[in-house]
């Protein structure tokens, strides 16, 4: 799929609009749908690496079609137009973020919230923050992470501490350190689409390949490190995708992820890649729109 440029006038005349909260950074930013004061909310969390705007055929129906109130977050410091610095991404700033916008919905909104974690980093992101704030209504994710198992990352299990300590401290030397970094060429089934994605991405997000070590960090410290959320059981009802041609997720992976969740739960397989959640979106949201009005 070949992504084109962002049409912020049309998304502006659609309905969507910006909000920004105060919560560790000094402006967290809330790409919103109204949709109506009594309807059901959901949060958004979109990978810590790209804009949420530029990721917006992902979610939108579920404003403009199921008339859902959407809250799609910038929550990561430094990233889209949360504001901050690299240095100041950690997953403790990442939490205050999102309880800000938590609160916010809560007191402005309803209390009947629901957390969408989308693609990569984004789901496993969502998932660890569910372990500090149990209190959502439903959870869908896109990509799961399990505790001490980062093969999803491009990291074996043998490597994956000693990864951890590198990036701490190249992190303290120079805390905006970056590296380019290429995702593994997909192969087989819509390959092409999958891999027309990531090359015309960068219309959209021009810095798309350059990989800041503090968000690898991050990411590492969200999936092994030792006081992980990641370990928190999940306790609110979960639906998960399962997609069947994941360049980065196994078929044996979500299966071990699903198997261990104690809580309500429901998986949906998607005959699909990776990025199909961003090319196709419409079964996704079907899917999702779903699960949130049941609960």
């Amino acid at each position: 799929m070949k992504i084109q440029p962002l049409n912020e006038k049309a998304l502006r005349e659609a309905g969507w609009n910006d909000i920004y909260l105060s919560g560790y950074s000094k402006k967290v930013h809330i790409f919103h749908y109204f949709a109506g004061k009594n309807e059901k909310n959901i949060i958004i969390l979109h990978t810590p690496v790209i804009a949420v705007k530029n990721c917006y055929e992902c979610f939108e129906q579920l404003g403009r079609v199921y008339s859902f109130n959407v809250f799609a977050l910038d929550y990561v410091p430094g990233v889209g137009e949360c504001s901050g610095e690299v240095k100041d991404f950690t997953l403790s700033n990442m939490v205050t973020n999102l309880d800000a916008v938590y609160e916010y919905i809560s007191e402005s909104f309803s209390d009947d919230i629901h957390l969408l974690g989308y693609t990569g980093a984004g789901g496993i992101i969502a998932q660890y923050y569910l372990g500090k704030n149990n209190n959502f209504k439903s959870f869908s994710q896109f990509a799961c992470g399990i505790y001490k198992d980062p093969t999803p990352l491009g990291v074996p299990k043998v490597f994956a501490k000693t990864l951890l300590n590198i990036c701490r401290l190249l992190v303290k030397i120079n805390p905006a350190l970056a590296m380019p970094f290429s995702p593994p060429k997909a192969k087989g089934f819509h390959a092409d689409e999958d891999n027309e994605f990531y090359e015309t991405i960068i219309t959209r997000e021009p810095k798309f390949f350059c990989l800041r070590i503090n968000t690898l960090l991050q990411i590492l410290e969200c999936v092994i490190g030792k006081n992980s959320l990641l370990k928190v059981p999940i306790s609110c009802p979960a639906l998960v995708f399962k997609t069947l041609h994941d360049r980065y997720f196994s078929k044996e992976y979500f299966e071990r992820y699903y198997k261990a969740l104690t809580c309500e739960k429901k998986l949906v397989e998607v005959n699909d890649v990776h990025n199909s959640y961003f090319m196709n979106p419409d079964p996704f949201m079907k899917e999702i729109a779903s699960w949130v009005k049941e609960h």
